[in-house]
């Protein structure tokens, strides 16, 4: 029987998802899992959701490029699809949402915790951002959507342009993350500061953040297919590619 990918956990009135597969790199089943759980949580009333990792060191390391890296142009355009709309599902999840990033937390990895309403980052080696200039994509339209609505002008250039990595505390200078904990308390710390957010009047706190990001979730659901051509454009040029297996095959290592 296969092993289940994502661990569903209930913590008093917490939901607790917890990917649990291998390092956690995004792929079919894990986006499916992921998007089945929302889904069914939030036709249950919407509760408090806590994304986390089982990994002891990675929260997410951004999509499977294992998976990927002599995918077509069609695979990759599914791929992108379904990893836009896991964005939407859990950007727009109308309960209190948290990421509890307790390792590395990169490209993908990085962009799925900032779906979240509260997030909470481990000090020491973990390192926050995004990857994916430096493998010669641009970050996907649909997430640049989200990232604006979250984000400060000076946090967004340093995630964009940079593709350094921040470390928690450089991450919570910037308004990346929200509070800081050590590594062996991230879990504990984004719970109790979750249970901040589930004591407001439920309603209030939905209308609220339909109200700041309604419009941003509309033009999410549009989409702009002229924006993922040009990923998949920029995806499939030699040069990334090249990059892309080199990657690819240090993974395999």
């Amino acid at each position: 029987m296969a092993k289940d990918v994502l661990v569903h956990e209930e913590n008093r009135s917490i939901h607790r998802l917890v990917m649990d597969h291998g390092p956690n790199a995004l792929d079919p089943a894990l986006m499916s899992a992921l998007r089945k759980s929302l889904s069914r949580l939030a036709e249950d009333g919407a509760p408090c959701v806590v994304l986390a990792s089982s990994h002891p060191t990675l929260f997410c390391p951004g999509w499977n490029l294992k998976l990927l890296a002599h995918a077509d142009r069609d695979e990759v355009g599914e791929f992108l699809q379904a990893f836009n709309t896991l964005i939407l599902d859990l950007f727009s999840y109308p309960g209190p949402t948290a990421a509890a990033i307790g390792g590395h937390s990169v490209a993908a990895g990085c962009l799925v915790s900032l779906c979240c309403d509260l997030r909470v980052m481990a000090t020491g080696q973990a390192r926050q951002g995004l990857s994916e200039l430096n493998l010669g994509v641009p970050v996907p339209g649909s997430c640049l959507r989200m990232m604006r609505a979250r984000l400060s002008s000076p946090a967004l250039d340093e995630l964009v342009f940079r593709g350094e990595g921040c470390t928690a505390t450089r991450a919570r200078e910037l308004g990346i993350v929200h509070r800081t904990a050590a590594a062996a308390d991230t879990l504990a710390v984004t719970e109790l500061e979750l249970g901040k957010l589930a004591g407001r009047p439920r309603q209030a706190f939905v209308e609220s953040k339909r109200f700041l990001f309604g419009d941003t979730w509309e033009a999410m659901r549009r989409g702009a297919p002229d924006e993922d051509a040009a990923f998949l454009d920029c995806w499939f040029q030699k040069e990334t590619r090249e990059r892309i297996a080199s990657v690819a095959n240090q993974l395999r290592q």
